[in-house]
């Protein structure tokens, strides 16, 4: 049965942070990017998506006991207390209260926030969508195919060449970079390729996920990770047609870059993080230096094997405390439930509420792993009518 639980959520957070780590390491450091090679990169960053995704407790899943010190811990953050009259509470139900408000507020600040920094750079942009040589050349470089669907715009805003606009795409041309008319082309080239390639989908997706991990600082590294990764494809794209179109893109890239370093100065901060594109600057030229160059083989390998050994083994184990509730103790040796002491009543969303007898407190689990051989009940009514039978 898949599961839903704090202990598969852990495991995925735990998982996908150190697949994040690594990931960050390859970033560090371009030569090691450059060994790896961007593809099997993005395969890492494609892996720690899905483990994102899918944060669960499988059937064959197996449960690996923590030990006390940590069991205790966690056994606190479970169990329930009475925030109000009434009201029984633990802190992991609070803190899932507070997960779902804070993904729903991020996203439609972030949805919101969007659509209003949209208007604002088309309100301040010039529209040249029909002028030459503009028009010529996205016609060209689209070769007829869905160039009618994007506008061109210059904006006083756009840090470097941009495309904006799910359905109806917008590339934004730096107003102050005045370039010659190859630098436009490959500045065309670059983003119709991201339309083709359904990048801006992607990306959106992206954001959706790390809207929904919005608490983990991890999550926004990966999406800025993975946007340099959708940027080195397209220049590698580029740059394989030969040696006079690497130099030609180079150019125009480093023109763009030099020519708009004015225009953050200009943009309003709040509209930066949309607008700016320059960060990734420094890992793109270096894997266009290092193109054509074959990724190390057996860095590669092992890597992938390290990758795929902690994604396969998140699932096949999962973390559960030893204790109970501390107020469970006796003699300063834990309760061993059993028929005698304890019994379950099952709820309606598949958990089960564990009482004790001799004591007024029960905790709320998951699975009944830890509880073999207790009797079962369908609610508080039956457990009193069968006792009193007894």
């Amino acid at each position: 049965m898949i599961q839903f639980s704090f202990s598969s959520v852990l495991m995925t957070v735990l998982t996908s942070n150190l697949l994040l780590i690594l990931v960050a390491l390859f970033f560090r450091n371009e030569k090691t990017l450059a060994r790896v090679g961007y593809r099997l990169t993005a395969v890492y960053c494609a892996v720690t998506l899905i483990r994102l995704l899918f944060p669960c407790e499988l059937p064959f899943t197996k449960t690996v006991v923590l030990p006390s010190g940590i069991s205790n811990l966690f056994a606190l953050l479970r169990h329930p207390y009475e925030v109000i009259p009434g009201i029984r509470l633990s802190v992991w139900e609070i803190f899932c209260f507070l997960w779902l408000g804070g993904s729903i507020l991020y996203i439609a600040l972030f949805l919101f926030q969007y659509k209003i920094l949209k208007h604002l750079a088309l309100r301040n942009s010039r529209d040249i969508t029909g002028q030459e040589p503009y028009a010529s050349l996205l016609r060209k470089v689209c070769n007829g195919k869905r160039y009618d669907r994007i506008r061109l715009c210059i904006s006083p805003y756009a840090d470097a060449p941009m495309i904006i606009g799910l359905l109806n795409p917008i590339i934004l041309l730096p107003r102050d970079a005045e370039p010659t008319d190859m630098d436009v082309m490959y500045a065309l080239r670059h983003e119709v390729c991201h339309y083709m390639h359904h990048d801006l989908w992607l990306k959106f997706g992206i954001n959706c996920l790390v809207v929904a991990y919005w608490w983990n600082p991890f999550t926004h590294l990966l999406n800025r990770q993975i946007d340099t990764l959708l940027e080195i494809r397209v220049d590698t794209s580029i740059i394989s047609e030969g040696e006079d179109a690497s130099i030609g893109y180079v150019t125009s890239m480093l023109h763009y870059m030099s020519g708009s370093r004015g225009n953050s100065n200009t943009t309003p901060r709040h509209m930066r993080m949309f607008l700016e594109k320059r960060s990734d600057l420094k890992h793109r030229l270096h894997m266009i230096q290092c193109n054509g160059r074959k990724p190390n083989f057996l860095l590669s390998f092992l890597m992938l094997l390290v990758v795929l050994s902690l994604y396969l083994g998140s699932y096949l184990v999962i973390f559960e405390n030893c204790s109970y509730d501390p107020l469970y103790k006796e003699s300063e040796a834990y309760i061993v439930p059993n028929q005698e002491n304890c019994y379950a009543i099952k709820n309606a969303d598949g958990t089960y509420n564990i009482y004790f007898v001799d004591w007024e407190v029960f905790e709320t689990v998951n699975s009944l792993d830890h509880y073999q051989g207790i009797e079962i009940y369908s609610s508080e009514e039956e457990y009193n009518e069968k006792t009193q039978n007894l």
